[in-house]
């Protein structure tokens, strides 16, 4: 978007659970933010982040960004100049965050991916499950539902435990079972989320170790914010992962980046 000699560029993440947008300018600094919730409607949360980064910098509606989008829903984005892969966008973003970055983990609300870069951000290898959502934030959606927790509450809930349990299941279905049985057996509800951080942490461990871990490793997407998960992969990888203060924002971050280089 053009204001005298100033333009913007801005990469929009269209998740499965949530939206951003990332607004910067030709010096790649950020100008606006936005996020919502996607609730099944990609195309209105597009245009209701773009809107909202539209009034942030105060320019009228006939004004356009140069967009370039990503996610599950980026073909969807009408007013995007290019839809890109979220693997490409993660690594450009979180190469911006971090130049030393190396590995990155991924989990969404629909899958979970584990990235490695080189020292350009440039994607070397990747491995992703979007097959189950076991390992994914669907997983912990629904336990947050059966158990009626907030989702932020989770993780402090699962830092309670008192007692280890095992979820053997690999199908999030049959795990969600496996955690009825839990509880009609009088097993404590702490110690019950404990156990599904740690069986989320396996899956995407596992897909770290798939790709090779090389440190330093960054933790991205909205459920970074979980911090016990956090704690829980570093003590399965024996690394602590760097997590962004805006973990959610690195993939639109990296789509607005990819927009300057191409587009600037």
């Amino acid at each position: 978007m053009e204001n005298g000699r100033e333009k913007f560029f801005a990469g929009v993440d269209v998740g499965s659970t949530t939206t951003e947008m990332v607004v910067i300018d030709g010096g790649k600094n950020i100008r606006a933010t936005s996020r919502t919730a996607t609730a099944g409607d990609v195309r209105l949360a597009a245009h209701q982040v773009y809107e909202d980064c539209r009034r942030q910098l105060l320019h009228p509606g006939e004004d356009r960004f140069t967009v370039f989008s990503t996610g599950y829903g980026r073909a969807h984005v009408a007013y995007a100049g290019r839809a890109l892969s979220e693997i490409i966008c993660y690594g450009i973003g979180v190469h911006h965050l971090d130049v030393g970055v190396r590995t990155i983990i991924d989990i969404g609300g629909q899958d979970a991916k584990a990235i490695r870069i080189d020292d350009q951000g440039k994607v070397q290898d990747f491995a992703m499950n979007d097959k189950c959502a076991a390992g994914t934030g669907r997983f912990l959606e629904m336990l947050a539902h059966s158990f009626c927790i907030e989702l932020d509450g989770l993780a402090e809930c699962a830092a309670a435990s008192q007692k280890t349990l095992k979820i053997s299941a690999t199908c999030a279905v049959f795990a969600e079972s496996e955690m009825i049985s839990f509880i009609a057996r009088g097993e404590n509800r702490n110690d019950l989320l404990a156990a599904a951080h740690v069986s989320v942490a396996e899956r995407v461990a596992a897909l770290v170790r798939q790709i090779g871990l090389q440190p330093p490793l960054m933790f991205c997407g909205g459920v970074a914010r979980n911090r016990h998960l956090g704690r829980v992969l570093a003590r399965e990888l024996g690394v602590e992962p760097l997590i962004p203060e805006d973990c959610e924002m690195v993939g639109a971050l990296g789509a607005a980046l990819l927009a300057v280089r191409e587009m600037a």
